[in-house]
């Protein structure tokens, strides 16, 4: 795609700083950008940089001079974002329209007419699936199940019976809605199976990446709440409920009958106990384990995770260990010395 920065700036709806008809052929990141490349620039570190850039223009905040044509705003990220998304390649070429020839449609399924089905995908009975939805090969959607509008589901991801997803969730290859819970009961002849017959209900604009798992609840439902989005590689438990806008990063899992509130963030390879409850804003420090309650808006971290001030104080003994067995050695040498007889003295 070619288009001008003037046509750029419009359609970004961004005020244009120096020439507007230099052509942008692409986007990169601002140390590959080149020839023909819009980048941006949100670090104040790369700031000083700006006077070698190689690219063609670059969105950035007000107040600095630069020596290339650039669009400016408050939030250069968002708008580099926005941009990138009308460079995108064209869904129709990787997500084709109709419906292929060795899909396996359910009679009894009702899709809106301008669903996309791809090669190898089976559709079950009952499925109801929304306008505008594109659902790419080997995908399985199982009985009952309701898709909403505008929904993305990438190769290999599986929806299982009675599940209902919103509008504009998008599935990441091999993601797996509705799989059991993790339940079992023990008994004289070892782990006895409990029946999970709830249901995952993921809101509007849910994404879940590749290969992660949202298990149904043994009763009722395991909810993911509106514009949350799930890394790749993660585990939600049955019966957790997951408020709006959170973020979990690769790696991480949830145990059963967990809350988590609005805006939780979890950096990755973090794990929470079950029955535990995140509150609003609530942030987990990376490749930590939750043991307990976190209130709203307090960040944690560690193994166990504590309050993060508490954390680093923690680190900064530990890192001192070495040390402080050392002077602990030393003292006791000091003292065995004291103690010892004295064989020199002369006494019988």
């Amino acid at each position: 795609m070619e288009l001008k920065l003037s046509e750029l700036a419009d359609r970004l709806e961004l005020a244009l700083d120096g020439d507007g008809d230099v052509v942008i052929t692409g986007l990169a990141g601002f140390q590959d950008a080149g020839p023909g490349d819009l980048t941006f620039v949100d670090d104040p570190k790369l700031l000083k940089q700006l006077d070698d850039t190689r690219a063609s223009a670059v969105i950035l905040s007000q107040g600095h001079d630069v020596p290339v044509p650039a669009l400016r705003t408050a939030d250069p990220r968002a708008a580099f974002a926005a941009a990138l998304g009308i460079y995108a390649p064209d869904a129709d070429r990787y997500l084709q329209p109709g419906v292929h020839a060795s899909a396996s449609i359910d009679p009894s399924a009702d899709l809106a007419a301008d669903v996309a089905v791809g090669a190898g995908s089976v559709i079950g009975p009952g499925v109801s699936i929304g306008a505008g939805t594109r659902i790419a090969a080997r995908v399985v959607i199982e009985a009952d199940v309701t898709l909403g509008a505008e929904c993305c589901l990438y190769s290999g991801s599986v929806i299982r019976e009675r599940c209902r997803l919103g509008d504009r969730v998008i599935l990441q290859p091999g993601a797996v809605i509705g799989s059991d819970g993790f339940g079992y009961h023990p008994g004289p002849a070892g782990l006895i199976k409990i029946p999970q017959i709830g249901i995952v209900v993921l809101e509007d604009e849910v994404e879940v990446g590749a290969n992660s798992c949202v298990d149904r609840a043994t009763t009722g439902e395991t909810r993911i709440g509106v514009g949350t989005k799930i890394d790749n590689l993660c585990q939600v438990g049955h019966n957790v409920s997951v408020g709006r806008f959170c973020a979990m990063s690769a790696l991480s899992g949830i145990s059963g009958s967990c809350t988590l509130g609005d805006g939780v963030t979890m950096a990755g390879q973090t794990g929470v106990a079950d029955h535990l409850t995140l509150g609003n804003g609530a942030k987990v420090g990376a490749r930590s384990a939750v043991t307990r309650d976190v209130p709203d808006g307090m960040t944690v971290m560690g193994y166990p995770a504590v309050e993060f001030q508490k954390a680093f104080r923690l680190i900064a003994h530990y890192q001192r260990l070495p040390e402080l067995a050392a002077r602990v050695k030393e003292l006791e040498r000091r003292l065995e010395e004291r103690s010892a007889p004295d064989h020199d003295s002369g006494e019988e």
